[in-house]
Parts: structure tokens; C-alpha cells; sequence
């Protein structure tokens, strides 16, 4: 009798757990939003295309659209701003009249606009379009052959992402653009 008491309260257990995930990842992209969306912060890093690097950096979302641009899909339009550290390679003359490739530090500024859909409370895809203004490491090295005639002081800005939202407040982001590739965390308030 134990053994069958055991076995129901396992099985009602384990029923009672699936029924949880199976309403936690529930389709919410066809219900519309109502109430507002947080301001989001990300902080990311991930290897830079341009000079073959490395890109750390935040990112702060303002939304503009709680309900989006599609009102009949659970989406948001965000303004996103942040801050960026590259380091990456680039050209500068080694004083023996020959050029040699070399790492340095640069600094991006990207402003770009957001649009998230979000699928599940648990899973959203975003992309992104804007520009990114670029202070590179030539700026500060007196010996490099880069400059600006180089390479631009802007770039377009052009990502797609998704998030894996952990809590209501957290969320593991991924994101695949130019001017780099990242991973990182995001959170809500």
C-alpha cells in the first residue's frame, strides 16, 4: 500500500511539474501586452569583426513602444544606447619604414533601435539597426598608418539576438551583428 500511495503522490508530483513548464512556455506572441516594459541594461563581450578582436560593453534600453509596431504580437520598440571597448588589430609603422599589425584599445558608441518579439515568458528574439560612432586605437598611437582615412569614425550598426529569460528581471542574451558578435546578461528594472 505504501508503495502505491508512493507511486501516486510521484506521478501527481511529476504531473503537477509538467503542467507548470507546459504553461511556462505557453505561445504569448499572439497576446498583446498591456502595462509598461522595463528599462533593460546588458552588459555583453564577444570577438569584434573589424580588426579581429575583442568587444566588451553595455548597453542601456529605453522602450519607446510598450506594445510595438505589429499591436496585434507581444512586441516592444527600445531606443538602445551604450558604451564599448574594443581591442583590436590594426596597421602602424615599426620605425624601420616597414608596417607591422598591432593591438590596440578603441572605443564605440552605439545607438541603435530595438524590436523584441517576445515567443514564451521564457524566450524572445530581437534585432537591431542604428549606428555605432568608432574611436579606434590609431587615435592615440602617433606611429599608425590606420587613421580615419582608413577606416570610417561610424559604422552601421546591424544585429540579431535572442534572450533566454531566467526570471523577470534577468536574462541571458545572444547577439550576432556587425560590428561584433556577443554574449551576455541583461536586466530588467
Amino acid at each position: 500500500m505504501k508503495r502505491i500511495l508512493l507511486a501516486a503522490f510521484a506521478f501527481a508530483l511529476a504531473g503537477s511539474a509538467l503542467e507548470a513548464s507546459t504553461a511556462e512556455a505557453q505561445n504569448i506572441i499572439e497576446q498583446p501586452h498591456t502595462g509598461s516594459r522595463p528599462v533593460t541594461l546588458d552588459v555583453h563581450v564577444g570577438p569584434s569583426w573589424h580588426g579581429l578582436g575583442l568587444a566588451s560593453g553595455v548597453r542601456l534600453g529605453i522602450p519607446l513602444v510598450k506594445n510595438g509596431f505589429i499591436p496585434h504580437l507581444n512586441n516592444a520598440v527600445y531606443l538602445s544606447v551604450g558604451a564599448d571597448f574594443y581591442f583590436i588589430r590594426y596597421w602602424r609603422a615599426n620605425g624601420m619604414g616597414q608596417d607591422e599589425r598591432v593591438y590596440g584599445p578603441g572605443f564605440g558608441f552605439p545607438v541603435a533601435l530595438h524590436w523584441e518579439f517576445y515567443f514564451t515568458p521564457k524566450l524572445s528574439a530581437f534585432g537591431e539597426i542604428g549606428a555605432n560612432v568608432f574611436i579606434g586605437p590609431w587615435v592615440f598611437d602617433d606611429r599608425s598608418r590606420s587613421g580615419f582615412g582608413g577606416y570610417p569614425g561610424a559604422w552601421f550598426l546591424l544585429a540579431v539576438g535572442g534572450k533566454f529569460h531566467v526570471s523577470e528581471n534577468f536574462a541571458l542574451v545572444a547577439r550576432l551583428g556587425t560590428p561584433y558578435a556577443s554574449f551576455g546578461l541583461s536586466f530588467s528594472f
